[in-house]
């Protein structure tokens, strides 16, 4: 079936890209990297990294102000913002998105330590544990209750950015070409609108041979990986929450297995254990051929 082209569409979406990506590069550049670049991230002060946090955290908002402001600009209106719950029917899409990155980030982190054991350890788990008033049951109980409402807790920042990215740019570009172009053109997008993070040292650091470019290209790689999950639960359910429940799933539990690191400070990111790496993120690269290899189907079939 012939995908539609709508040349007002196409304008919506260069005026929400232009309007989130300068938001994002003009904050970036003009308050994070003056605080980051050239110096050592062990160096920081504990308020410093709060702040830092702070401003990065703030990036998240923009793909949603982008939405807003390009939909008021255009008189596009809110009536398929993809905002509804769209319960009926597609609960098991929510339920992939609460709970599924959890097992895959999971699954990535104990393929890592198995296939690099000699970077397991328990010495930091265990002085984790020594720092806590609470016993180590009463410990893992909350972490595990944590990983568990980690959607929940992470909802109004991943709205801000699933609302841009799965509920305004996703079904726009999904109208034009098929399901796997689409996740290749908006993963890549994605991943680009990461840059001036990844420059900053976000996810991948500062010191690794070719930064920033490996960092870059491995961002978007991850974000394309990730985004055939993100958009096929929000295409099925025709609503962004269930992309806003996966991404608050993603970023609650990403770092679960740098508590059992031997060096934690000083790891290879572009490995593991945290799934922005290739040995981490191997549950979702299998999920992402999976729904691509399904989706094909299903559109041969349409």
């Amino acid at each position: 079936m012939e995908k539609e082209k709508n040349p007002q569409e196409t304008r919506r979406i260069w005026l929400f890209l232009l309007i989130t990506f300068a938001m994002t590069y003009a904050w970036t550049i003009g308050l994070i990297w003056p605080r980051v670049l050239g110096r050592d991230m062990a160096s920081f002060t504990a308020e410093e990294t709060i702040i830092n946090t702070a401003l990065t955290a703030m990036l998240m908002f923009f793909p949603a102000i982008g939405v807003l402001i390009t939909r008021l600009i255009t008189r596009e209106g809110f009536k398929n913002a993809m905002l509804r719950l769209n319960l009926k029917g597609n609960v098991r899409y929510y339920l992939i998105g609460w709970f599924g990155p959890i097992v895959l980030t999971l699954l990535g982190a104990i393929l890592y330590f198995a296939v690099c054991p000699s970077e397991f350890t328990l010495t930091t788990y265990k002085a984790t544990i020594a720092t806590q008033p609470i016993s180590p049951a009463v410990f893992w109980i909350l972490q595990v209750v944590l990983m568990c409402m980690a959607p929940l807790l992470n909802l109004i920042p991943c709205f801000g950015e699933e609302w841009g990215w799965r509920g305004y740019l996703l079904p726009k570009v999904a109208q034009r070409m098929k399901f796997l172009p689409a996740v290749l053109l908006t993963g890549f997008i994605w991943g680009i609108w990461h840059a001036p993070i990844i420059v900053a040292g976000h996810n991948y650091g500062m010191g690794y041979p070719g930064y920033p470019w490996w960092g870059i290209m491995a961002m978007c790689v991850f974000c394309i990986v990730v985004g055939a999950l993100f958009s096929y639960i929000a295409l099925k359910a025709k609503s962004c929450w269930p992309a806003v429940f996966a991404h608050g799933a993603l970023n609650g539990t990403a770092s679960i297995g740098v508590l059992f690191l031997a060096n934690p400070m000083d790891y290879d990111r572009f490995v593991g254990p945290v799934p922005t790496g290739i040995i981490g993120a191997a549950a979702y690269i299998l999920v992402a051929l999976w729904i691509v290899c399904k989706m094909r189907r299903e559109e041969l079939a349409a």
